[in-house]
């Protein structure tokens, strides 16, 4: 398995409001987060941070699962502490209300692999024979207006309201996330902030990530400088798990 995270802030925006982490513990099993920081000042700086390294932390000292009904509960008791944690810092700090961050990952253990989401940062698989698949779904206001026919694809292309969420870590005093188990012989994963699938057509990092002959690193790289020549308007964050030889 070979995995490589990246980000940059874009060129338009003052700072760096996404965060990533690929940590792993002594069982050998890897949680691979990326979290994409909303709110004025420095708010979203500080979720994304705060997110990543809750999880960090406490998936660095389990030693493994038994099977996926606990690991799927970690997540679970643990998306509740940070989100806690992150709301009661935005209430105790009045300029940062408002605060939270997205929360978009991919957990592979001896057990078998889960896929979590909170927000609209996205999680797409890949197969060997060309398929690019989005496994996780957008927790925002156009997806919402889109499910239930109140706009058309062709609508929503200039929705003026894209970034506006409907579920996200830390903003609320509760949060729900979506949790799948993922057993699909897959190549490998992607997860990304808004910055890269917002601006970057899907062909483009399709074509990018199917291209067997280089590695997960420059990949990566690729599809950064995609976003940047698409305009680099907001913040960019990508991960990605090359399955290998670890394929089911």
């Amino acid at each position: 398995m070979k995995y490589y995270g990246i980000t940059d802030k874009g060129l338009h925006r003052k700072s760096n409001q996404d965060s990533y982490v690929i940590a792993t513990n002594v069982n050998g099993d890897i949680f691979a987060i990326v979290a994409d920081g909303i709110g004025g000042n420095k708010g979203g700086d500080i979720a994304s941070r705060m997110a990543v390294a809750h999880f960090s932390k406490e998936f660095s000292e389990t030693k493994g699962f038994r099977d996926l009904k606990e690991a799927k509960r970690w997540i679970q008791v643990n998306v509740t502490i940070a989100n806690s944690a992150i709301f009661n810092y935005g209430v105790e700090n009045p300029q940062l209300k408002g605060m939270g961050t997205t929360f978009c990952g991919v957990m592979i253990t001896s057990v078998g692999r889960l896929v979590v989401n909170i927000g609209d940062s996205r999680t797409y698989a890949w197969t060997d024979d060309h398929k690019f698949t989005q496994l996780t779904m957008d927790h925002s206001l156009l997806n919402d207006m889109l499910m239930h026919g109140e706009l058309s694809k062709e609508e929503a292309a200039n929705f003026p309201k894209k970034n506006v969420l409907t579920n996200a870590l830390g903003v609320w005093e509760t949060v729900r996330s979506d949790i799948d188990i993922h057993n699909e012989k897959v190549s490998g994963f992607m997860i990304c902030s808004d910055g890269l699938h917002g601006y970057v057509s899907l062909e483009l990092i399709k074509k990018i990530i199917l291209h067997d002959d280089i590695e997960p690193s420059l990949k990566a790289r690729r599809l950064v400088k995609a976003a940047l020549d698409a305009g680099g308007y907001d913040n960019i964050t990508v991960v990605l798990i090359d399955l290998g030889e670890d394929r089911p």
